[in-house]
């Protein structure tokens, strides 16, 4: 992975996440928003951060898109800044485009126009995508329709040697806890409040489909 250098074209949730995770495998990452007070907030934390009007392809041509292996653009609710910026990063010959979409429509239209994955960020492809491209912990997602799904992925270290019940997990982040490891080492869902959390080892949770990017 750090082999490969990312341009990540829009910082909504998708982007962000893709973004802040591969950064820290020693990847070349570039990131791109309209927003430029969102730049000067998290821009520090990549190897460069530019602001401008996504649909400026002139700009677009500036920031170095034929150095880029995968770009990332996540600008789900911009049809024509993902277009301008599909059409950029295959000018510039990137490998890897991927972009952001909110309806089936603009899936058609920017997978027509060369991007080579277009997902919705909340949908289950888009989260097996991202976990290719950053994640190698998370194990099992479960799309349960209405924004829930649930997910199987090892317990966070923040949560080790904490109790469910001190924890407060539904009412703190919205997470329910389905099953847990049991004595003999396999899932169980017979577990009280007072279950002590273990970092690393799996736990299944159900959540709001939005939620998901804090695992991944």
């Amino acid at each position: 992975m750090a082999e490969r250098n990312y341009a990540i074209l829009g910082l909504g949730r998708y982007g962000m996440k893709v973004a802040t995770t591969v950064v820290k495998t020693g990847a070349t990452v570039l990131v791109a928003d309209s927003d430029s007070e969102k730049i000067d907030d998290v821009g520090y934390k990549f190897t460069s951060a530019v602001s401008f009007d996504m649909t400026n392809s002139k700009a677009l041509r500036e920031i170095g898109l034929e150095n880029i292996d995968v770009a990332i653009i996540d600008l789900a609710g911009d049809l024509e800044g993902s277009i301008t910026c599909i059409m950029a990063a295959k000018e510039a010959q990137v490998e890897l485009i991927i972009a952001t979409a909110d309806r089936s429509r603009s899936v058609e239209i920017l997978k027509k126009l060369g991007a080579d994955e277009v997902v919705i960020p909340e949908d289950e492809s888009a989260l097996r995508l991202a976990k290719s491209l950053i994640s190698e912990d998370f194990m099992e997602y479960t799309d349960l329709g209405d924004g829930l799904c649930i997910i199987k992925t090892p317990v966070l270290e923040e949560w080790n040697n904490k109790s469910i019940g001190k924890l407060r997990l539904h009412d703190q982040k919205g997470l329910t806890v389905v099953a847990v490891v049991g004595g003999d080492g396999k899932l169980t869902a017979e577990f009280d409040a007072g279950y002590v959390l273990r970092a690393g080892t799996p736990v299944v949770l159900a959540m709001q489909k939005e939620k998901i990017y804090d695992f991944i």
